[in-house]
């Protein structure tokens, strides 16, 4: 009896416990999205969780208690229990997952055992807002989902949203629909309360009240969310053009008023909206959208009574799309990243907005958190935003600051105590603590609203400042005993690694120095070039004011001293002009490290010590531009220090670098040799010391300076120069060759115009006998040239190629003759025709009845006929004719026509 009185004892305080409803803010630390994608917020901490058995393209939901731990989660079609199994009568849940909100989970505002599961279907067949319950029980500890898939309404969008009204006890939903299933549009908010209704003691999830819409929405798509305080609610709408709507709430009564409208793209750009997010402090609403594929992210500054308010770009990228964002339990609100384009297309990275409640330094990172084993889609949990308003309120500064720490919740606070994570603790709404160490720190704040206890936990960055090495001084070479030098005091060491500090802390600093500590503390008579100061008294304090990017301030105080060190001389490095693969520039390329061994032994390098190498003495003592170890330079000289572990000179040194003069070879890529002229002779010039002359197999033809070219080919010339002690070659190749032939292109003559062109690389002269010349380039034309067989000759005018002639035939008939014996047209002869050009001629002369009279033949066409016939003469009249020639390419030429005999 004892053991059952105590069993019955322990139920009845844990349902008490159980019925003690509130909302908290570890409700939302468990995070299951995307493709097996998880996130655990607790004790204000992010870790990825690789847990999740739900694979979910868009809409999901999550939900723990108020420990934060998981109680289970869901895409809108199944959930699943905190063991990531399907829970019982789990499946067929009637959400449509692709939807941008398909579900929201609303605990029990009067039983901590019952939650809604508040659902979105979009078809016009079956359509509406749903809920079912999910229950926990001692026989069903992992629960039990009863009352599925109730109708709350008929119509609805992808859109649900939630905030819990502290003053009714009850959440309130809100969706999107039509009141008339034949509207075109959707023109009604629908409220829907989750608690008591009238008499019944149970709660349950009702239609309060509808909103019917001036300007209604077109489109299904696009998110919906209530603002944290339970104020505002903003709506993304997709229509021509796209726009964030923002409307007020009223909690007593249930009603909604539209407040501004944003435009959430571009001319000509309407950027589809799919994620909404107000900051914790609801004072800030951002939104995320997409373009064809590219992704923006804006912010907006909510603020009724400015006119000209507009959004703010934070974020465009034109190779990923960005889906949901959501606020977390730490205040900072994230964003998924997916391939609209292509498939996959999911990636494997959040971006996050870490200080979305400061418009001006939200802190924005793309990909902060990185996923190894899942991978992120479209959608993100969708919570009861209230949740987020209870939180710790808190500004990250320098740790000998003190930080003022403040709370919000849903309701009025009556009590709060504090763990501030460094062993201390304190009580009061609005307590004040500095911390003795930088660092980062998990506060918790245990508060009381009305009769509620509420757990929460809030991570503080106490900044550090940057200190100087214990008991650091500067130590600069000084070589002519006058004790001062120049110090580049930027130089100081730090007592830790700056770059190694993490990016949260710090990603910069800032120095200023001063010759006095009062001169540091009132910011006054700063040094203007602390890369290059000159010390005034040897040693010297100097004092600098470490400024992180945090505005984190140290002054800290160091000596700068100077000692002898003799300038040493390390033997000149020299080069050929042409080391650095570029002739005739006066600059050689310089390995340093073929003088380290000269270097370590002349200035007793040790294996701490580093050397650096420096192109001016004041940059060698300052530090400042050091040169790589390989450096191509003209002549000149350069500084060498030696450094110890803690960055003072140990050691300088002094080294001249030598290139040596360019070596002179005037010599072509390419000659031509000339028939009518001397070969031409090279010369390898005075100026070097050496010549070698070789063919294209590498025999050597000459060692003299002057070479004369014997025939065509490819050769090479290597000629040495000797100059301060180093010997430098340079090699040539070159070709040499024949001349090309000139030959003839075309030669045509039209009526006395002779026409003459050729083919050939240079320019030429025409002659027709030889002894006069004409003309300067490729033809020429000659006039009045008399018929019969022309000579025509072309020459180089370089005198270089070699000459060309040959003859050419002007073939004249002539119209009439006179054989009267006065020796002028005595006889009819046909001009331009000889052996030299014709292999055959045959020329047949006829009466005009067709009686054949005279034949000529190639060796009788000289003689020309004399207008008789067998020893008779013929009389006055027109005579016909028909040649037939062979020429010496057997190309046959057939002419025939008349002419007159007049006597």
């Amino acid at each position: 009896m004892k053991y059952l009185l105590c069993k019955y004892i322990f139920l009845f305080a844990l349902l008490f416990i159980y019925s003690q409803s509130f909302y908290a803010q570890n409700e939302t630390n468990n995070w299951y999205f995307g493709e097996y994608s998880g996130l655990d917020f607790n004790f204000a901490q992010v870790n990825i969780q690789y847990d999740s058995s739900m694979s979910t393209p868009a809409g999901c939901s999550s939900i723990s208690d108020r420990d934060g731990n998981l109680m289970f989660y869901t895409n809108g079609q199944t959930v699943w229990n905190k063991n990531h199994e399907i829970m019982d009568n789990g499946e067929g849940l009637n959400a449509e997952i692709d939807n941008n909100q398909s579900s929201i989970i609303i605990p029990d505002p009067n039983n901590d055992n019952i939650y809604f599961i508040l659902t979105t279907k979009i078809s016009t067949s079956g359509g509406g807002i749903f809920f079912s319950k999910v229950v926990f029980s001692n026989q069903n500890p992992l629960g039990v989902v009863t009352d599925k898939n109730v109708t709350i309404t008929t119509s609805s969008t992808e859109r649900i949203t939630a905030v819990y009204s502290p003053e009714t006890n009850s959440v309130k939903a809100v969706g999107i629909g039509k009141t008339n299933p034949n509207n075109d549009n959707y023109n009604a908010f629908f409220v829907i309360t989750v608690g008591a209704y009238g008499a019944f003691t149970d709660s349950l999830a009702y239609l309060s009240n509808y909103i019917v819409l001036d300007q209604p929405f077109e489109n299904t798509l696009g998110p919906i969310k209530f603002s944290p305080n339970g104020e505002y609610i903003a709506v993304g709408d997709i229509r021509t053009s796209t726009f964030v709507k923002l409307y007020s709430f009223n909690m007593d009564n249930d009603d909604i008023n539209q407040l501004s409208s944003i435009n959430a793209g571009y001319i000509f750009t309407p950027v589809n909206v799919e994620g909404i997010e107000f900051s914790a402090d609801s004072k800030i609403l951002y939104f995320s959208g997409n373009f064809n594929g590219n992704g923006f992210l804006h912010k907006y500054f909510i603020d009724v009574n400015q006119p000209f308010n507009d959004k703010v770009l934070i974020e465009f990228s034109n190779r990923r799309s960005f889906g949901n964002l959501q606020l977390a339990s730490n205040s900072k609100i994230y964003m998924t990243n997916y391939l609209a384009d292509r498939q996959p297309y999911s990636l494997k990275h959040l971006s996050v907005i870490n200080n979305p409640e400061d418009f001006d330094n939200i802190e924005y990172n793309p990909s902060q958190i990185i996923f190894e084993d899942s991978r992120t889609t479209q959608g993100l949990p969708n919570f009861v935003t209230s949740y987020f308003r209870n939180r710790i309120i808190v500004k990250n500064d320098c740790f000998y600051t003190t930080l003022n720490f403040s709370l919000d919740a849903y309701a009025t606070i009556t009590s709060a105590t504090w763990d501030f994570g460094d062993g201390t603790t304190g009580t009061g709404l609005n307590p004040s603590h500095q911390y003795q160490e930088a660092g980062t720190y998990i506060v918790k704040a245990v508060i009381t609203v009305g009769s509620k206890v509420i757990d929460l936990y809030k991570e503080v960055i106490a900044y550090p400042v940057i200190n100087l090495e214990d008991s650091y001084s500067m130590l600069q070479c000084d070589n002519d005993f006058d004790e001062t030098s120049i110090f580049n005091l930027n130089e100081v060491h730090y007592g830790f690694d700056i770059d190694e500090l993490n990016e949260e802390i710090t990603d910069g600093y800032q120095l200023n120095f001063y010759t006095s500590i009062q001169d540091a503390e009132n910011g006054t008579n700063e040094i203007e070039n602390p890369e290059s100061f000159e010390n005034t008294t040897n040693p010297q304090e100097i004092f600098v004011k470490i400024t992180t990017d945090r505005n984190c301030e140290n002054i800290q105080s160091f000596n700068i001293e100077t000692q002898f060190q003799p300038l040493v001389t390390i033997s000149p490095y020299i080069v050929c002009e042409d080391s650095d693969d570029v002739t005739n520039n006066n600059l050689g390329y310089f390995d340093f490290n073929e003088k380290m061994d000269e270097i370590n032994t002349l200035l007793n390098v040790s294996e701490t010590d580093q050397i650096s190498f420096y192109d001016s003495y004041n940059n060698a003592l300052t530090n400042n531009n050091p040169l790589e170890s390989e450096y191509t330079s003209s002549s000149g000289a350069i500084w060498i220090i030696v450094r110890d572990e803690n960055g003072s000179c140990g050691r300088i040194a002094t080294m001249d670098l030598i290139v040596n003069s360019s070596i002179n070879l005037d010599i072509q890529d390419s000659y031509l040799l000339c028939y009518l002229q001397d070969n031409p002779i090279l010369d390898g010039n005075s100026s070097n010391n050496t010549w070698t002359w070789s063919d294209s197999s590498g025999n050597i033809l000459s060692t003299q300076r002057l070479f004369q070219i014997q025939s065509s080919g490819d050769y090479n010339v290597t000629v040495t120069k000797t100059e301060n002690g180093l010997t430098c070659s340079y090699s040539k190749d070159f070709t040499v060759q024949e001349p090309e032939n000139v030959t003839f292109k075309n030669i045509s003559i039209d009526g006395t115009t002779l026409y003459v062109s050729v083919d050939g690389n240079s320019l030429y002269e025409f002659s027709l006998d030889d002894q006069t010349y004409s003309g300067q380039g490729n033809n020429y034309v000659f006039q009045n040239v008399t018929p019969g067989v022309i000579d025509i000759y072309v020459r180089d005018i370089n005198d270089c190629e070699r000459p060309i002639n040959t003859q050419f035939s002007y073939i004249f008939f002539p119209k009439f003759f006179t054989p009267n014996n006065d020796r002028i047209n005595d006889k009819w002869i046909v001009y331009g025709i000889n052996d030299n050009l014709y292999k055959k001629v045959e020329i047949t002369i006829y009466d005009r009845y067709g009686k054949r009279l005279y034949n000529y033949s190639l060796k009788t066409i000289r003689h020309g006929w004399d207008g008789k016939y067998n020893g008779t003469l013929l009389p006055n009249s027109d005579y016909w004719y028909k040649a037939t020639l062979i020429d010496k390419n057997d190309q046959i030429i057939e002419k025939s026509g008349h002419f007159t005999l007049k006597r």
